[in-house]
């Protein structure tokens, strides 16, 4: 339930950082991505976790390191493709 909670808040803030781009400003934009990540990043982690119980590969791994590294790949990720949409857009 933990997985389904910390994705269903990265998707509202995905959805709030698009439908309201006009109208927030850019620091907050910002601080919706950052949100955004470490929910992801948060629900990964709780995902990992999980299939490791499942199938015993671990015997109990640390929910917090997890975590840590999960957040910051989903930044990378969202780095990586803000960069890409902004040079297409650039191009155009």
């Amino acid at each position: 339930m933990h997985f389904v909670t910390g994705a269903f808040i990265a998707c509202v803030c995905l959805a709030a950082a698009i439908l309201f781009t006009e109208v927030f400003p850019k620091w907050f934009k910002y601080i919706l991505a950052l949100i955004g990540a470490f929910t992801s990043g948060y629900a990964l982690a709780i995902l990992i976790r999980r299939i490791s119980e499942l199938t015993s590969l671990y015997s109990e791994p640390k929910l917090w390191s997890t975590t840590g590294i999960c957040t910051v790949v989903m930044l990378v990720v969202i780095i990586v493709v803000v960069t890409i949409l902004h040079r297409k857009s650039k191009n155009q």
